[in-house]
């Protein structure tokens, strides 16, 4: 998969172009600091495709023999979705907390092949899935290649229909990271790749999106690189990563309550540095006083909790406290925190 393979590559380059100590090897499981950290209520992160789960200082391995990636949750707790990988293609699944009753609500092949599908997110009421899938992709071979992008998609429990919400920029990977906003059921924020700025480069732009209307806002600016948008337990504001030229960083912004029109300064413009480096997948706290994400020290993506204080100026309400040492988990994989 396109997407995919980029990814693999990308953290490959920046392992080995922004690390000065010589990677340490994966030891083949979850690695805990000698100075545990007790993570409050239950914290998701996957590694070489497992499922692990934090709370407290207690870590347990959950649905042995599935390849999971992406989990997520519902603010409750209550439910837990992900992609479950198998072979040339992947689901989206819904289940339990710990994994228990599991249901695909998505299909693995229709009369185009096999389907990939990705990153799902629950709506605060559980009765709506949004995720991404190469659904509806044009036949393709190697004499007559067409674009196998990744679109928008939403899936309701009722009725147990899918519709797509968008439809991908061709030759992009298609787009990611969709989250719905808390106790708003019709609002969601995604990113978006496209090509843009000039010289024309591949970016990646911030989007706002009402379900009932179809209206999509851009939150970020052209040309520059902004995604894996995280929003806070309120609704109020969104974590994301900002890409430079030799950084991912971790940045907050305010969000406003709907948006009519594309406004400049782009909202994001707004928004505060909160930790440097090579930062992935942020996810809030359960009670928005922290954010954990994963970052890239000395060849390995490990996990990491910053405490945040919104009250007032957003800025860091301590220091960042590690609860993975040279765990090589997977940055390509969603973090997920429930109660």
């Amino acid at each position: 998969m396109r997407r995919a393979i980029a990814a693999l590559l990308a953290l490959l380059v920046l392992a080995g172009c922004t690390s000065t100590a010589a990677p340490t090897r994966d030891p083949g499981k979850v690695i805990l600091p000698a100075k545990q950290v007790s993570v409050p209520g239950r914290l998701y992160t996957t590694k070489r495709r497992s499922l692990y789960l934090f709370s407290g200082t207690r870590l347990t391995r959950l649905l042995s023999g599935v390849q999971v990636e992406d989990p997520a949750v519902t603010p409750d707790g209550s439910q837990i979705a992900y992609a479950q990988l198998q072979g040339q293609g992947s689901q989206i699944v819904v289940a339990g907390a710990t994994g228990l009753n599991a249901q695909s609500i998505t299909p693995a092949s229709a009369p185009e092949g096999s389907l990939w599908a990705f990153k799902p997110s629950l709506s605060s009421d559980g009765q709506h899935v949004a995720y991404l899938s190469d659904r509806g992709k044009r036949p393709s071979n190697p004499q007559d290649l067409q674009p196998n992008d990744l679109g928008l998609w939403t899936y309701d429990v009722a009725t147990k229909q899918s519709r797509r919400l968008v439809a991908p920029v061709p030759y992009t990977g298609g787009d990611s990271d969709p989250v719905y906003r808390p106790s708003i059921v019709d609002q969601l924020v995604f990113t978006t790749y496209l090509y843009g700025g000039q010289p024309f480069l591949p970016v990646a732009r911030l989007t706002w999106m009402s379900t009932r209307t179809g209206s999509r806002i851009y939150l970020s600016p052209d040309g520059a690189r902004n995604f894996e948008p995280a929003l806070s337990p309120d609704g109020r504001f969104l974590a994301f990563i900002h890409a430079t030229g030799t950084t991912d960083d971790l940045y907050v912004m305010p969000l406003a309550a709907t948006y009519l029109r594309e406004s400049q300064p782009y909202p994001s413009d707004s928004a505060v540095l909160l930790q440097s480096g090579m930062v992935a997948q942020p996810v809030w706290s359960p009670d928005g006083t922290a954010i954990a994400f994963l970052r890239l020290v000395n060849g390995s993506f490990d996990l990491f909790i910053l405490p945040v204080n919104t009250a007032g100026p957003v800025h860091a309400g301590g220091p960042v406290q590690e609860i993975t040492h040279s765990s090589f988990l997977d940055a390509d994989s969603r973090l997920a925190w429930a109660p």
